[in-house]
């Protein structure tokens, strides 16, 4: 009868100390991305995102500067839209974070990102990300040719040969 109780107080204890850490661990998961300064990783990204969409449209030598600014108009409200799902989503970032890291695995992130290193390394980000885009934008050049040719490709052999 003891042992059922005992069982019985230890069933009825374990969702409460699991939501206890839980709720600890969701804790150092948010203290973890906001030493990570995400928000301001998104924001830098935004600024990037913004002159690379500039320079990637490209609008007829004959638009108006009506359309021209129409144009711009737009591509700065889905910029922006852009950037607020992007930074609602960090809100959603804890929960992942916390099943996924261990709750040691948090603490050294946590420990790293407040470090000096750490800071360091997040304030140099704009600076690689800087130096990325080019790459990215040279891949994404050398890139449209070959999947153009893939589909190009792929529409040719779907095609039924001629009788």
């Amino acid at each position: 009868m003891k042992k059922s109780l005992l069982l019985i107080a230890v069933l009825a204890l374990s969702p409460a100390a699991f939501a206890d850490d839980n709720a600890a661990k969701l804790a150092l998961a948010r203290e973890a991305i906001s030493a990570m300064q995400a928000d301001k990783m998104f924001d830098g990204m935004a600024a990037q995102m913004k002159q690379m969409a500039a320079q990637q449209t490209r609008l007829p030598a004959s638009a108006t500067p009506e359309q021209i600014k129409q144009a711009e108009e737009l591509q700065g409200k889905i910029l922006d839209l852009s950037m607020s799902e992007a930074k609602a989503m960090i809100g959603k970032m804890d929960a992942i974070y916390a099943s996924v890291y261990s709750e040691a695995e948090l603490k050294a992130m946590v420990a790293f990102f407040k470090s000096s290193e750490g800071q360091s390394m997040m304030a140099k980000q704009p600076q690689v990300m800087a130096q990325m885009m080019p790459l990215i934008q040279g891949m994404q050049q050398s890139l449209m040719p070959k999947i153009q040719k893939l589909v190009e490709e792929t529409k040719a052999a779907a095609k039924p040969a001629a009788p």
